[in-house]
C-alpha cells in the first residue's frame, strides 16, 4: 500500500484548489486537455474538469485515483486517471495545460529526477500551452525552478510568479493550517 493511500483513507487530505489558481484558470482559453501530475485525490483535476477541460490525472496512489474517479463519476465529469510513478511513466500525449502542484521539492538528491521530469513534461506541452507549478515557498526552490526555464525555455513567457498563502481547513474538526507557496505559470511560445 502506498503511503498516501493510508493518508487518503482519512478523507479529503488537501482541501480545495488555491483561490489564485481558480481565478486564473476560469479565464484561461482554450479549455483543452490537462495533465495533472501527482493529482492525488484530484482537488485540481476535479476543478478543471468542472470548467470543461478534458483532464487526465496521474498519481502513484491507487486509492487517490479511485477517489478522484468516483467523485468525477458522481459529478458527470470528463476525467481519466492513471495509477503510475510519474517519474517512470512514458507520456505519449501532448496537453494544453500541465499542472504540478507541490510535487517538486528540488532537494539535492531529487534534483536530477525532477529536472528530467520537467524536461519530459515541457516536451509534452502543446504550442500555446500552459504549465502551472506550485512549490512550497523557498528562495532556493524558486531559484532552481526559474533556472530550469531560463536554461531550457528562455523564450517562454512567465504569466505568474508570485507568493500565495493557502489555508487548509477541516470542517469536521475545525483544524486549520496555513502555508506559503510559490505559484509559477509559464506558456509554451514555440
Amino acid at each position: 500500500m502506498n503511503s498516501y493511500d493510508k493518508l487518503y483513507q482519512q478523507g479529503n487530505l488537501f482541501g480545495r484548489p488555491y483561490p489564485q489558481f481558480v481565478a486564473f484558470m476560469r479565464d484561461w482559453e482554450p479549455k483543452g486537455s490537462v495533465l495533472d501530475v501527482g493529482c492525488g485525490q484530484g482537488r485540481d483535476a476535479l476543478f478543471l474538469a468542472e470548467l470543461g477541460y478534458s483532464v487526465t490525472g496521474i498519481d502513484a496512489s491507487q486509492l487517490g485515483i479511485s477517489q478522484m474517479l468516483a467523485t468525477a463519476k458522481t459529478r458527470n465529469l470528463n476525467l481519466n486517471g492513471i495509477v503510475a510513478d510519474f517519474y517512470e511513466y512514458e507520456f505519449q500525449q501532448k496537453y494544453d495545460v500541465i499542472v504540478l502542484d507541490s510535487i517538486l521539492h528540488f532537494h539535492k538528491k531529487d534534483l536530477p529526477k525532477e529536472q528530467a521530469l520537467l524536461q519530459t513534461l515541457t516536451a509534452r506541452l502543446n504550442p500555446g500551452g500552459l504549465i502551472c507549478l506550485f512549490l512550497h515557498k523557498s528562495k532556493a526552490k524558486e531559484k532552481q525552478l526559474k533556472n530550469f526555464f531560463a536554461q531550457n525555455h528562455l523564450n517562454w513567457p512567465i504569466l505568474a510568479a508570485q507568493h500565495i498563502g493557502y489555508t487548509y481547513e477541516e470542517p469536521d474538526t475545525g483544524f486549520s493550517s496555513t502555508s506559503q507557496f510559490f505559484m509559477f505559470f509559464v506558456q509554451n511560445k514555440q
